[in-house]
């Protein structure tokens, strides 16, 4: 298990295609992840609609942490999409 504080920096915030994509590196990782917002509030990757009850914003700081096969692997690729988004 790993775990990393990260913010998004994209200005969009973590919208439907940035968390598409988290979405999809989770599975083909074959890890589950879990966000934590600084209230306590968690959200795990495989449910889109808990992800997007986070509310995370450009500037939104989540702990993320991440369990299984590739970890940290599939915590590089969540952390280029907090920093870059969908590539789009």
């Amino acid at each position: 298990m790993v775990n990393k504080h990260l913010t998004v920096k994209i200005i969009e915030g973590l919208h439907f295609r940035a968390l598409a994509k988290i979405l999809r590196i989770t599975r083909e990782q074959q890890c589950s992840v879990i966000f934590q917002k600084e209230n306590g509030e968690k959200a795990h990757a495989e449910s889109f609609l808990e992800m997007l009850s986070l509310c995370s914003i450009a500037g939104t700081t989540l702990q993320v942490t991440v369990n299984g096969h590739n970890e940290n692997k599939t915590l590089t690729m969540i952390q280029d999409v907090f920093e870059h988004g969908a590539g789009i």
